[in-house]
């Protein structure tokens, strides 16, 4: 099996994104080629601000025994830390886009993005609600935002829309969709033979039969009696307090949840910061540390890598199942 080649964005370099990388790349060798997708002088301003461990060499960053290659990618920030900032914030378009197009062109095996501020992309013209999306827009499909530890996927119907949009984006087709979405991307990407998926119900004690909404009797359920039709083993709509909160989920190896904070709450607190971000259903894999870019801790001496360290673990494997 050859060695998977890898592409890792910059992020916002005002944020701990380089920091998490080069912890997370310093604690052991990586059995991929990693290319970090930046201009060398930012990288440079970033080891002499942050402290960084190794140097450059030309074009390679040399981190104890890990050589990270370094691809130029037409921008360059003056660091602010901790400070949002438009130049960094074109500098993690640039490299998101450098991203996209040597995934999608095969030049590279996956892509692990580095957190970046949407606000701060958003003001300089970005036009998209996060970077999943942007990816998604990039392979031309529809995306499955999953966040996960090594045990469990947890999935979403929807992802960045309001609160109040989430009843009306649900459907039977987009359920089931979603689930058939799930099922491929665990045993194809994650390698689980015949995941078990559970989808949560979208109401409190999932509309107990009508009494607090129609959506989970009448849009889910019938979701799910068709996802089982075409031989996915798939149970629910499951109260996703009692959920999470009395332990099922550890009978399973997927959740389909209904909206954002209703999955990656629980998951992330279960996580406990080694979340990993991935967006499934695409032709092309990426990987993301399931945190923000930290303005506030650019300072702190206690940074957790171990989020950024799953994702590329993770990036590596699935490249290598892709083979």
């Amino acid at each position: 099996m050859s060695t998977p080649r890898l592409v890792i964005t910059c992020g916002d370099v005002n944020g701990i994104g380089l920091r998490c990388l080069a912890a997370a790349v310093e604690q052991a060798p990586l059995q991929a080629e990693l290319t970090l997708l930046i201009d060398v002088n930012t990288l440079q301003q970033a080891i002499e601000e942050y402290g960084l461990p190794g140097e450059i060499e030309v074009d390679v960053w040399r981190i104890n025994n890990t050589s990270v290659r370094l691809h130029p990618i037409g921008a360059s920030a003056q660091l602010a830390p901790g400070v949002e900032h438009d130049d960094a914030a074109r500098v993690a378009i640039a490299a998101l886009e450098a991203a996209c197009d040597m995934t999608t062109s095969g030049a590279a095996q996956a892509m692990v993005t580095l957190p970046i501020s949407k606000h701060a992309l958003r003001r300089v013209g970005w036009p998209y609600p996060g970077q999943t999306e942007m990816i998604a827009a990039c392979a031309d499909a529809e995306p499955l935002m999953v966040l996960c530890t090594r045990t469990l996927h947890v999935a979403l119907a929807t992802i960045h829309v309001p609160l109040r949009r989430v009843a009306e984006l649900i459907t039977i087709e987009r359920i089931a969709q979603r689930i058939a979405a799930l099922h491929e991307h665990l045993r194809l990407r994650i390698g689980i033979d015949e995941p078990r998926i559970a989808v949560l119900g979208l109401n409190p004690h999932a509309g107990e039969h009508g009494e607090i909404g129609h959506e989970d009797d009448e849009i889910i359920r019938p979701a799910i009696v068709s996802a089982r039709e075409q031989g996915i083993n798939v149970s629910g709509p499951f109260p996703a307090d009692g959920f999470f909160g009395f332990g099922a989920y550890e009978q399973f190896d997927g959740v389909l949840a209904m909206y954002h904070d209703q999955g990656l709450i629980p998951l992330k607190l279960l996580a406990k910061g080694a979340g990993v971000n991935v967006t499934a259903g695409l032709s092309i894999i990426r990987t993301s540390p399931d945190h923000g870019t930290a303005y506030d801790r650019i300072r702190s001496a206690d940074i957790d890598s171990a989020s950024t360290r799953l994702a590329i673990e993770m990036a590596i494997e699935m490249a290598n199942r892709s083979h």
